[in-house]
């Protein structure tokens, strides 16, 4: 399978249309009449969505065609410099609106039984797992709310990458709030790929992207939580402070690291992050078209087949690597905000 996706898979960003249109790639829902509810969006997308607009069936989108309501900005990548331009008006993050949500938020994670999942921690974890998690992102919170700068983008998003040989690291059993434990010979090679994109998110930001990481990834492939294991590499490989990161340690696949992370996002009144990965699979899956949907489905496909809908947009946004993308939850994102702007799908179990 691996070998196959090898040969098939090819990651293309679409060009930029000549024009516009009222239809999903450019924000909005195409078709006519009201809107549909939130309830009938998400429980029925291939009737109510893609029956009436047929670009909706996928996440692909033009945001660069209207940066104002897409809070797109291009992120510059040279070696480990990374640069960001000034974020479209009204799109910078935290606003001053966002910082009671967000020490709400924390005082919510603080209250958190830890004996049950939860909308943003879904999945079953021991509790000292549940309760370290918890604290980690009541702490990165409230220091987000407290944050005098302003960011282009909400937040980081580097998923997980889970191998078998990820058992025999040190970081097996590191727990956010833990001390650093020392890696062992041979260990950030059996890390896979999480090196790297960690490294690429301590130089994001270090380049002022944005003002936190979701680090996104279960223990799905080993018995190490992905999420965990990236923290623990950002704390202490690349020196970056815990108050700036977000574990997510519940996601089993690239579908779920969207979804998930894009709960965080709704949940912080987020409208872009930044998705970042290294050069490799991951970054030809994300693309506007690939050949992974004759074999194993693309990230659309599968949230459709599992969820019913599909989980929002995302689009290069990367100049110098092909890896880092604009990811919203909010699929119809040239909307008005106080209707479909807003509406997603991610929340639902």
């Amino acid at each position: 399978m691996a070998v196959a996706l090898l040969l098939f898979g090819c990651g293309m960003r679409e060009p930029l249309p000549a024009f516009t249109a009222n239809d999903a790639r450019f924000g909005r829902l195409g078709g006519r009449g009201d809107a549909p509810s939130l309830a009938t969006m998400c429980g029925s997308w291939h009737t109510s969505i893609v029956g009436r607009d047929e670009w909706a069936i996928t996440h692909v989108s033009f945001p660069e065609s209207n940066v104002q309501d897409a809070c797109f900005t291009p992120v510059t990548h040279e070696g480990r410099k990374v640069s960001v331009g000034q974020p479209p008006r009204g799109c910078g993050f935290p606003a001053p609106s966002a910082r009671a949500r967000l020490e709400a938020l924390a005082d919510e994670l603080d209250a958190l039984p830890v004996a049950a999942p939860s909308k943003l921690f879904p999945c079953s974890l021991t509790p000292d797992q549940r309760r370290t998690a918890q604290r980690q992102n009541a702490r990165a919170l409230r220091a987000i709310a407290r944050e005098s700068t302003i960011y282009p983008y909400s937040a980081l998003v580097i998923p997980g990458h889970g191998v078998l040989e990820q058992n025999d690291t040190a970081l097996a059993s590191f727990l956010p709030g833990h001390t650093c434990k020392d890696l062992a010979d041979g260990d950030l090679g059996r890390l896979g790929v999480l090196p790297v994109r960690t490294a690429r998110a301590a130089d994001a930001l270090r380049g002022g992207v944005a003002p936190v990481a979701i680090v996104t990834g279960g223990a799905v492939h080993s018995r190490v939580i992905e999420a965990f294991a990236m923290m623990q590499l950002l704390e202490c490989r690349e020196h970056i402070a815990p108050e700036r990161i977000l574990v997510e340690p519940c996601a089993e696949h690239t579908h779920t690291n969207l979804r998930n992370s894009g709960r965080w996002m709704h949940a912080i009144g987020a409208r872009a992050a930044y998705l970042l990965t290294d050069d490799w699979l991951q970054s030809t899956y994300l693309q506007d078209a690939t050949g992974f949907e004759l074999l194993m489905g693309t990230p659309d496909q599968r949230s459709l087949r599992d969820w019913g809908y599909v989980m929002g947009s995302w689009r290069q946004a990367s100049v110098g690597i092909d890896a880092g993308f604009w990811f919203t939850p909010y699929r119809f994102w040239a909307e008005p905000r106080d209707g479909l702007g807003s509406a997603t799908c991610v929340d639902l179990p």
